[in-house]
């Protein structure tokens, strides 16, 4: 039968659902391209901290519950900088394909506090307050998506990332959680600390076998496609710090749920994540 015989409302649903599928494959397509790139950039943001300083970011206030109405404030603490250092603000939102500009004309406090001193025309003011703490506020994140900045000073940059809804468990002093990495969540990096330190950790992913995951080492290569339940084993560092990644193919299976369970004798974190939803 040729396109042009079926009726309207027909050709229409066909051409969509043609459409729809190939724009699904190249959505796919595309993440998996970025999706070593990606891994690496929140490893690099969560260790760009120079050695010898330290940043914090301290929570002051939560509202709502997870997708309804959340709202987080933060205060940052820097330790280690010199004297008199004035700081702009880069976000590295999930989303975006590049940085957003952030609050400029930040100083610290004698404790470390990120402020708004306003008194010069350098520093970041909040009306005719003087030496105001800067509050950075998280409307509506989505579970397990890292809010993420870069502070830079002269010769100096210091990063951070923030989850202010995780998805976290720990066990006996174990700790796994998925951070989203992607807006869908297809992508999403799976970290765990409290492990032995250069010991072999086995992890059980468990999805539908028609999903087309795949898992992604620490290094950002996709090493392993896996359906069904799958365990694999990944060797903490010499911090007992764990890190992969896995992907999900949403052109062949729009959404799913993933749970990601550390199968260990001592102890057994376990977490449980939609994936394929914002």
């Amino acid at each position: 039968m040729r396109l042009s015989t079926l009726p309207p409302a027909v050709l229409v649903t066909f051409l969509c659902a043609f459409a729809c599928a190939q724009t699904e494959k190249t959505v796919y397509k595309d993440l998996a391209a970025k999706a070593p790139e990606l891994v690496k950039l929140q490893s690099e943001l969560e260790q760009t901290v120079p050695q010898g300083v330290s940043i914090q970011a301290r929570e002051v206030f939560r509202s709502g519950t997870s997708g309804n109405g959340l709202e987080v404030r933060y205060n940052m603490y820097v330790k280690g900088v010199p004297p008199g250092a004035t700081f702009r603000q880069v976000q590295f939102p999930v989303d975006p394909d590049k940085p957003i500009p952030g609050i400029e004309g930040i100083t610290l406090n004698s404790d470390g506090l990120m402020i708004c001193a306003g008194r010069t025309s350098t520093q970041c003011r909040n009306g005719d307050k003087l030496d105001s703490p800067v509050v950075f506020v998280q409307h509506d994140p989505l579970k397990g998506e890292p809010r993420r900045s870069v502070f830079l000073a002269p010769n100096l940059k210091i990063a951070i990332s923030v989850v202010p809804d995780p998805v976290l468990s720990v066990d006996r002093g174990c700790t796994i959680k998925a951070i989203r990495l992607s807006a869908k969540f297809e992508l999403a990096r799976i970290e765990g600390s409290g492990f032995t330190p250069n010991s072999d950790v086995h992890i059980r992913f468990s999805d539908d076998e028609n999903a087309g995951a795949s898992i992604i080492a620490a290094d950002g290569q996709i090493t392993t496609a896996h359906g069904g339940d799958t365990n694999v084993a990944v060797t903490a560092d010499g911090q007992g710090l764990i890190q992969t990644a896995t992907l999900f193919n949403t052109s062949r299976n729009p959404r799913g749920r993933e749970t990601v369970e550390i199968t260990e004798p001592r102890c057994s974190p376990k977490i449980s994540y939609e994936w394929g939803v914002f």
